[in-house]
């Protein structure tokens, strides 16, 4: 029953997979000035192909084979809305597939989890925007892991999220946002003996941090922030192979190059009435310390045409200072350190930076007197980013830009590598000696032969 009602939540939920395109279309043709044309093909051929994938799902579950180790799982959701009034409620499936030690990385992990989640849920106060139906692909780490019995992981994830409208009161809301979740999860089987029909199923439990923001993309939308806590089971149609654990290959520490370039659009108020490009040239000097987590370091050039000094008749208080028009006023530089989670091809990671070049300065109030709250906009930045390499060489980014708990703008784009950097560069220093030479020492010139 409980794959049955899983696949129903899937095919109910088609309909707002295509308002997600539709509405993700209809704002790239409003950005770049472009007619849009009718969807009503595609969407037809999109429904089509959804509607077979899942009946392909249904039927995984009658033709498994014991090479194809798949999960499903149902979870219930509830929770408080932390910048906003009331409660949430809601319900979460999903589609997993474990990994058992076919690369280096997942003997790393622990034999992790790939997953695909569709949820929705609603609110007690804020029914403006409900429901929120969201779909995010996953990553589980089963940092303590005791293979068909239990396993305590750590949950990462992201997506999009589709939200209501808005009402007469608040006025128009972008319904299509980012969404990111992580949190501390657990699965506790309801029997542990290898092959009986019991140990197929499982308890699970957990916590999950969740955000709804696309980067102030545009101020029409409405960002959420969300704690809740999640009761559910999961099925497995196989029997879990027991993995055999094997200490993973140590990574080269090898330090590599990266040079990235991102861009987006973003705005001030829900009074603009553009939308400002941004961009942002970076490179930095990565080195692994282990399979799984590697430091940096580098430095950020950064554009944002929307500090341009115009933006005195938008309901912004914030940078009213800026009341000139200049280009100096768009660029900023600083360095950063970089902490990265290395994931096989994908990287996230938390980079905390200085400014070294600001000549945006935030006073400390505002023309109407009011204290400004985010002074440390004039020293630090921070940015949550992401990376999935395509090959050694080339990869895509993507990028939150923040101050702290303050977003200023959502970047994608694309990077180079030279992943062995250090091994191509000699050493400048390689022909100093520190010790005195010793005149009487023989000493052999020369090319050495093995």
């Amino acid at each position: 029953m409980i794959f049955i009602s899983t696949l129903e939540l899937y095919l109910q939920s088609c309909e707002y997979a295509f308002l997600c395109v539709k509405h993700l279309y209809r704002f790239f043709c409003y950005i770049c000035k472009i007619p849009i044309f009718s969807l009503s093909i595609m969407m037809k051929l999109f429904k089509r192909f959804l509607t077979l994938f899942f009946f392909f799902l249904g039927t995984m579950n009658i033709v498994a084979q014991k090479n194809a180790i798949y999960k499903f799982k149902a979870e219930a959701l509830g929770g408080t809305v932390l910048n906003g009034d009331g409660f949430c409620y809601g319900i979460e499936s999903a589609f997993e597939l474990p990994f058992y030690g076919n690369r280096n990385w997942e003997y790393t992990y622990n034999f992790p989890t790939l997953g695909f989640a569709l949820g929705a849920f609603k609110f007690t106060e804020l029914g403006y925007v409900e429901p929120v139906i969201y779909t995010n692909p996953y990553f589980n780490y089963p940092f303590i892991h005791n293979p068909g019995a239990f396993s305590l992981n750590v949950k990462l994830g992201a997506g999009l999220a589709l939200m209501g409208d808005g009402n007469d009161e608040t006025g128009y809301i972008f319904p299509l946002t980012g969404f990111l979740t992580g949190g501390i999860n657990t699965e506790i089987a309801l029997q542990k003996k290898y092959g009986r029909p019991a140990g197929q199923w499982s308890i699970t439990m957990g916590v999950n941090w969740k955000a709804l923001h696309n980067g102030n993309a545009t101020k029409q939308s409405r960002s959420l922030f969300i704690i809740d806590g999640a009761l559910g089971v999961k099925f497995t149609p196989n029997v879990n192979p027991l993995p055999i654990k094997h200490p993973a290959k140590p990574v080269d520490q090898v330090m590599a190059l990266e040079i990235c370039t991102q861009g987006g659009v973003n705005q001030l108020s829900r009074d603009d009435r553009y939308y400002y490009p941004n961009a942002s040239l970076n490179f930095g000097f990565y080195l692994p310390l282990s399979n799984a987590y590697r430091l940096g370091l580098g430095a950020d050039g950064f554009f944002n045409s929307i500090y341009d000094g115009t933006q005195r008749t938008t309901g912004n208080m914030r940078y009213n200072f800026i009341k000139e028009d200049k280009l100096i006023n768009r660029i900023r530089a600083g360095v950063f350190l970089a902490n990265d989670l290395t994931i096989d091809r994908f990287i996230i990671g938390l980079h905390a930076g200085v400014y070294a070049f600001n000549p945006i300065k935030i006073p400390e109030y505002d023309e109407q007197g009011r204290k400004n709250d985010n002074l440390i906009e004039n020293l630090i930045y921070t940015k949550l980013v992401m990376k999935y390499k395509l090959s050694p060489n080339w990869m895509i980014t993507s990028q939150f830009k923040s101050h702290l708990s303050k977003i200023e703008c959502f970047e994608l784009g694309f990077g180079y590598v030279i992943p062995e950097f250090s091994r191509l560069m000699k050493n400048p220093f390689r022909n100093i000696r520190l010790k005195k030479e010793d005149p009487k020492e023989l000493r052999i010139e020369g090319k050495r032969y093995k």
